[in-house]
C-alpha cells in the first residue's frame, strides 16, 4: 500500500516537472549499452531547473519604464522503459516544459519521445557491451524554440545512435566501476515550418538542421550510493536558421549522486555546469523587442533531481517462502556455474599459450643450431 501511494505521488509530481528521456539502466543523460531483460519495467524521472534575472543591456542609461525580469527554466520528464526481450527494450517519455516565457506560460502536455534500443551485446570477455538506438520526438507540445535549453523545432524529429559500455567486473557489472560512450545523429526536420513567431511576426525554417550528440560517463557504485560523472553535448552538423534561440553547439559537465534508498527505489541529485563558450549568434527580426534579443541561449547551470522506481519483476504472491528460496538458489547456482565455465575456458587458453611458448622455444633452439652449422661451414 505504501508503495502504491508513493507511485501515485510520483506520477503527479513528474507531470509538473521534467526533461529529455533516457531509457534502460540510464544515468541522467547517458545511455548504457545494456538493455532490460524480458519483462522488466522501470519508471525514471528527472527535474532540472535554472533561474536568471535579466537586466538592461545596451548603451546609455536605462529607460524610465524599464524593469528587470526573472526568467525560469523548469524541465520535466517521465520515462517508462519495458524489456521486450533480453536484447531489446522500449521507452516512452511524455515531456512537460514549464514556463516557456510565452503567453500560455507552459506546455501541458509537452512533446512525447519514443526510444527503441537493441543492446546487451557482450564482447571482450563480457567486459564490453554494445547497443544501437532509434529515437523519435512527437511535437505534442504547444510551444517550441524556447530560450535557455536544447533546440525543439516543433516538427517530428528523429535520430539514430549507438552506445558502448565497459564494466570492470564481468560477473557483477552493476556493482563495479563502469564507463559509457554515446554517439548519436539527430535531425530536427523543420524545413518549411514556422519556427519563430510573435503576435505580429513569424519566420519559417529554410532548411533541416542536424546535429551530432556526444555523451561520456563514468560510474563508481557502492552499496548505498553511486558516484557519477557525465559529459554531454551537441555539435551541429547543419546549423539552424539565425532566428533559432539555441543554434549554437553546447556541452555540459554533470557530477551526480544516486542514492539507492530501497531495492525498488532510488533518487538522483546533481548539477550541470556549462563548459562550452557563452556564444550568441541568434539574430531575431527587428520586430522582436530588446528584452528577448538579449536572452542567452543556454543556461550557465542546471540543478538536477530524479526519482526512479523498479516496478517489474515482482515476487508472485502465490509463491511459498520455500519456492522463493529455491528460485534464488537456482539463480546463484547458475551464476557460479557461469564463473566455473569461464575459468575452464581461461585454463584452456592458458594451456594453448603454454604449448605455443614451448613450440617457440623449440623453434628458437633449432634456429640457433642452424646458425652454428652455417658458421662452421663458412669457416
Amino acid at each position: 500500500m505504501r508503495k502504491l501511494i508513493l507511485l501515485t505521488l510520483f506520477a503527479f509530481i513528474v507531470q509538473l516537472y521534467g526533461q529529455l528521456p533516457n531509457g534502460s539502466r540510464s544515468l541522467i543523460f547517458t545511455q548504457t549499452a545494456r538493455t532490460f531483460e524480458k519483462g522488466r519495467l522501470e519508471v525514471h524521472s528527472n527535474m532540472n531547473f535554472f533561474t536568471k534575472v535579466t537586466d538592461f543591456v545596451g548603451q546609455g542609461t536605462k529607460p524610465l519604464d524599464f524593469s528587470a525580469v526573472n526568467y525560469w527554466l523548469v524541465n520535466g520528464n517521465l520515462a517508462i522503459t519495458y524489456g521486450i526481450t533480453d536484447h531489446f527494450d522500449f521507452t516512452v517519455a511524455p515531456q512537460i516544459y514549464q514556463d516557456t516565457h510565452a503567453e500560455n506560460e507552459y506546455n501541458l502536455p509537452g512533446d512525447i519521445f519514443l526510444l527503441f534500443k537493441a543492446g546487451s551485446f557482450a564482447f571482450g570477455d563480457r567486459h564490453m557491451y554494445g547497443s544501437g538506438l532509434i529515437g523519435v520526438r512527437l511535437p505534442t507540445g504547444e510551444e517550441h524554440n524556447y530560450p535557455f535549453t536544447e533546440y525543439a523545432s516543433g516538427a517530428v524529429e528523429y535520430g539514430i545512435g549507438s552506445a558502448l559500455s565497459y564494466y570492470k567486473d564481468q560477473y557483477l557489472p552493476d556493482r563495479s566501476l563502469n564507463a559509457h560512450l554515446n554517439l548519436n545523429w539527430w535531425n530536427h526536420n523543420e524545413a518549411g515550418r514556422v519556427v519563430y513567431k510573435t503576435s505580429t511576426f513569424e519566420s519559417k525554417a529554410t532548411k533541416n538542421s542536424s546535429e551530432l550528440q556526444v555523451g561520456l560517463a563514468a560510474v563508481y557504485p557502492t552499496q548505498l550510493f553511486d558516484y557519477r560523472m557525465e559529459l554531454n553535448g551537441v555539435f551541429y552538423l547543419n546549423e539552424p536558421d539565425e532566428f533559432v534561440y539555441s543554434r549554437e553547439s553546447w556541452m555540459y559537465l554533470t557530477p551526480s549522486l544516486r542514492y539507492n534508498a530501497l531495492s525498488w527505489m532510488s533518487l538522483d541529485f546533481g548539477v550541470s555546469v556549462r563548459v562550452s563558450p557563452d556564444e550568441e549568434t541568434t539574430n531575431v527580426s527587428a520586430a522582436v523587442g530588446r528584452e528577448e534579443q538579449d536572452l542567452p541561449n543556454y543556461a550557465a547551470w542546471k540543478a538536477q533531481i530524479g526519482l526512479n522506481f523498479k516496478i517489474l519483476p515482482f515476487t508472485v504472491s502465490h509463491q511459498t517462502s520455500a519456492e522463493v528460496q529455491r528460485d534464488e538458489f537456482k539463480k546463484r547456482v547458475d551464476f557460479f556455474q557461469q564463473i566455473v565455465e569461464d575459468r575452464e575456458k581461461s585454463a584452456q587458453i592458458q594451456e594453448e599459450l603454454d604449448k605455443l611458448k614451448e613450440e617457440r622455444e623449440t623453434a628458437e633452439k633449432e634456429l640457433e643450431e642452424l646458425k652454428q652449422i652455417l658458421q662452421e661451414e663458412g669457416e
